[in-house]
């Protein structure tokens, strides 16, 4: 059997191309995430990862051209489908390999840090060196692979380019779309980590094997016959038409390519910006942004040579160009929109009709909605480009793999302009109207020179294209303004909470993040909002911010001389302020975004004015890597992250991060960790318990004032309260002040927050798994699509709140008789727990705890808890419910 001539064996290239796409998409997601676990998540971080990939492409696609040339010249050389396969190969080695080289990275960074764990410009230059040094040999073999499979189909047939370029780039990118999508809504939750660096590798061998064998059936590869010239009828063909640009035209023409490289890539940052605040920062979302962004490219790839036909590519080009202009600036002013839209969008993200099929599909939408227009004009021109670049670069392999570079360079540039000059400069909405309006005047000068390039065509030109920019600019409004929340601005708005009760106090869209200060006009409580997501909200009111007060307070009164203090995470301040007032101690302070330390102003009242204090140092860098290469310990570490399930926030409740922080401890040290049940699943707290417990010898949980909230802290030795350390804390004004904030006015209040020693819970935590930096666990959980219920919470909290019966406090330095009356007056207070959930559930013992009958009820609950045994309390339980 003639194999060769079976139409599925012909296609084999065709599908190593699509695998190919997909493994470079896999090995970029999961090599980033493991280079900001060294580096962190800071986005000079993750940019000079970025650009470091992307670089290595496109010198990958300039240097094949280079070797395919050599080649050529030498009158023999490998077979280009075999030497795509052995590059493949080669890509699939070096990622089998990739962690050894990654653990060598690791020994050479500290090196670089000198001690200096903050972030500047001479550690990203290291950053950048480190990543180009580690990632550049795959990447040039990634780069190379597009223009070489590309140079094989089209030969030196040069009227092929733009239909096979179309059909090439269009399958290589579908393959990144299923490889995005595949890496980042399967194969890490069910793989892991390192296996899904092993399915690409596995994909790269696959590719190897195939081109191995199609190279050694067909021996001698014959390109197709070029199909015969299609006559106009006035004896041109369609190959004639287009006249050969002028040099500075075809300079010109490739300066946009450039250019339009720079703007899609930059657009794609700016709209991630824009879209994460209807569709939240959840590993999903950024999935399906990134899924949508490349989808639309590729499928503008594919329909180009259909839609365009195959005549004038330079005119199309450049009013495809023209469009994507107009239509992105056209589309600005919808952003005005998405306060009043990611305030629908939260309503049913809320309803409890909704599904977690629901909520991609509205997901979806805005992503589709807001980039589909654009980024299918920017799949267009990639064919289009090699097309009219031929003239330029002077053959067909040298066109695809220089075209490939440049563009691939200005999307390096995209990525470093637009969060450190673009967004500080202008804001995200403006930046965007900027770009495209520069992309529109190049355009139309282009245009006016392939037309003829006489003065009046440049004035004709000049003038619509100015037209259009001061209608677009009038059209959209673009700048930013703080006057009234949600009208040119991106500020947060809470749903059934009408405009005129709230006031925007600042508003700032940073290189990193787009924040927000909410005032309540009413109460006058204080939201801060990063990316419109609430991180925390201050006011007068008793318990308005204790459990930022408690992280604070709680393993500071713990540990009986706190000197050293490190906390995680500024977000307020007010828990690195109430640490800074405690007698003696010195405290470090770690925040990934310097924007937020701008914003401590508006919280003053409640963090102490703490950037001031003279016992403060701030240090503007990724928690994790401050945690992992600084040299300072402490006795106390406690943080308090973004939600949990957040993409990228899960790094702060890892197993490996958790032991950083216990090397990072003195002996007789603790840390306390941040638990909110309103944000994650019964099971999600459950892991982050086990993982909490599975690293500290001996652990204990402690709760604030607001039951959703659950605190961890962990030790080498068992922790315990001393009266008379608190005793002698109450006698400084401003810790007295701040324990009155949190509702504590005697030693019981404070002995209040403990719910239970960690060794009581490992019955109920058994067969919970561990959050590894392998398997991030929280990323996948399901309240990314649906949030967890107010009676999910509460029966999240009523597991743990059971241990607590029959539990005597971890207290010290009382004399017995007072030790009897704490421990009367607990059991008391355990009582009173219990009755809020068995009176709002219609739970055991709910009639006696209505009439206050504490022992009643509780005796009513027990019995009920002994019946469980050790399965655990569910609200939807017979003893529960009407």
């Amino acid at each position: 059997m003639n194999l060769t001539r079976n139409p599925l064996f012909k296609a084999i290239p065709y599908l190593c191309l699509f695998i190919s796409g997909t493994a470079s998409l896999v090995y970029q997601l999961i090599w980033i995430r493991q280079l900001t676990l060294v580096f962190g998540g800071t986005l000079f971080a993750i940019s000079a990862v970025l650009c470091a990939f992307m670089t290595g492409l496109a010198l990958g696609s300039w240097g094949i051209v280079r070797f395919l040339n050599w080649q050529k010249q030498r009158g023999r050389g490998i077979h280009p489908i075999l030497l795509y396969g052995i590059l493949e190969g080669l890509i699939g080695l070096y990622g089998l390999g990739f962690p050894l080289g990654l653990k060598l990275l690791e020994q050479i960074y500290p090196l670089a840090l000198a001690g200096a764990v903050e972030s500047g410009t001479f550690l990203h230059i290291i950053e950048f060196l480190l990543s180009a040094l580690l990632m550049l040999p795959p990447t040039l073999l990634m780069g190379a692979t597009l223009p070489l499979i590309g140079s094989w189909c089209i030969g030196e047939k040069s009227d092929r380019i733009f239909s096979r370029m179309s059909l090439l780039y269009s399958l290589n990118t579908f393959g990144a779309v299923f490889g995005c999508l595949y890496t980042q809504l399967f194969a890490i939750e069910y793989f892991g980590i390192r296996a899904t660096n092993w399915s690409a590798v596995a994909m790269n061998a696959l590719v190897f094997i195939l081109c191995w064998a199609w190279q050694r059936e067909m021996q001698v590869e014959e390109p197709e016959a070029s199909p015969p010239p299609v006559h106009n009828g006035k004896g041109k063909t369609n190959l004639e038409k287009d006249k050969a640009p002028t040099r500075f035209l075809s300079i010109l023409l490739l300066f946009i390519f450039i250019y339009s490289g720079m703007v899609s890539l930059s657009s794609e940052i700016l709209w991630t910006r824009v879209l994460v605040f209807p569709m939240g920062s959840t590993l999903y979302s950024f999935a399906l942004i990134l899924a949508t962004f490349l989808f639309s490219i590729a499928l503008g790839s594919l329909i180009a040579e259909k839609l365009l036909g195959n005549s004038r590519w330079i005119l199309k080009f450049l009013l495809i160009e023209l469009g994507i202009g107009i239509i992105a600036i056209g589309i600005l002013p919808l952003l005005e929109q998405i306060p009043e839209w990611t305030a629908q969008a939260d309503i049913l993200f809320y309803d409890l009709e909704n599904t977690a099929g629901k909520t991609l599909l509205v997901r979806s939408l805005f992503a589709f909605g807001l980039m589909f227009l654009p980024t299918l004009g920017f799949g267009m021109l990639f064919p289009l480009a090699n097309r009219i670049h031929l003239s330029l670069f002077g053959s067909v392999t040298g066109t695809l793999g220089k075209s490939y570079a440049f563009n691939t360079l200005g999307a390096v540039l995209g990525t470093f302009l637009t969060p450190f000059v673009f967004i500080p400069l202008f804001g995200i909405r403006l930046s965007l109207f900027i770009i495209y309006a520069v992309l529109i005047l190049l355009s139309a000068g282009a245009l006016a020179l392939h037309l003829g390039g006489r003065p009046f065509r440049f004035a004709v030109s000049g003038s619509l294209a100015l037209i259009l920019i001061y209608g677009g600019y009038s059209w959209s409004q673009p700048a930013v303004s703080t006057q009234r929340l949600g009208e040119h601005n991106l500020a947060r708005m809470e749903v059934n909470v009408s405009r005129e009760q709230m006031r925007l106090l600042d508003y700032k869209e940073g290189d990193f993040t787009t924040l927000s200060v909410v005032e309540d006009v009413k109460s006058g409580a204080r939201t801060l909002y990063v990316n419109g997501f609430s991180t925390a909200t201050v006011s007068e009111s008793i318990g308005g911010s204790a459990y930022m007060q408690a992280m604070g307070f709680v393993p500071m009164a713990l540990h009986p001389n706190p000197k050293r203090a490190l906390v995680v995470c500024f977000g307020t301040g007010n828990t690195l302020g109430t640490v800074s007032l405690f007698p003696g101690v010195e405290v470090d302070g770690v925040e990934i975004d310097r924007n937020v330390l701008s914003f401590a102003k508006w919280f003053s009242r409640w963090n102490h004015d703490v950037l001031d204090r003279p016992n403060t140092r701030i240090f503007v860098q990724d928690g994790r890597t401050f945690t992992r290469w600084t040299k300072s310990s402490y006795d106390v570490i406690t943080l308090e992250p973004m939600s949990p399930v957040q993409a990228g926030v899960v790094n702060l409740y890892s197993k490996e991060f958790y032991e950083q922080a216990l090397d990072r401890l003195n002996p007789g040290g603790l840390m306390m960790q941040w638990l909110p049940l309103h944000l994650v699943g019964s099971d999600d707290a459950k892991a982050i318990i086990k993982t909490f417990q599975e690293v500290f010898p001996h652990t204990s949980v402690w709760n604030s004032f607001l039951t959703r909230i659950v605190l961890l802290v962990g030790s080498r030795q068992a922790v315990e309260l001393d009266k008379q350390r608190f005793d002698d804390l109450m006698r400084v004004p401003k810790l007295l002040e701040s324990a009155r904030q949190m509702g504590v006015y005697s030693f019981l209040d404070l002995t209040d927050f403990f719910l239970t020693d960690g060794e009581r819970l490992k019955p109920y935590l058994q067969g919970a798994p561990v959050i590894t930096d392998d398997h991030p666990l929280l990323e996948f959980s399901p309240v990314t699509l649906l949030p967890p219920l107010k009676w999910q919470t509460d029966e999240s909290f009523i597991n743990l709140l059971r241990f607590r019966v029959d539990q005597k406090p971890p207290v010290t330095g009382l004399s017995p008789i007072e030790e009897e009356r704490l421990l009367n007056d607990f059991a008391t207070r355990t009582a009173q727990r219990f009755s809020v959930f068995s009176r709002r559930y219609h739970g055991p013992g709910e009639d006696a705890f209505a009439l206050k009958n504490y022992r009643a009820g509780m005796e009513a609950m027990r019995i009920y808890m002994d019946g469980k045994k050790d399965a655990p309390i569910s609200l939807k339980d017979a003893k529960w419910g009407d």
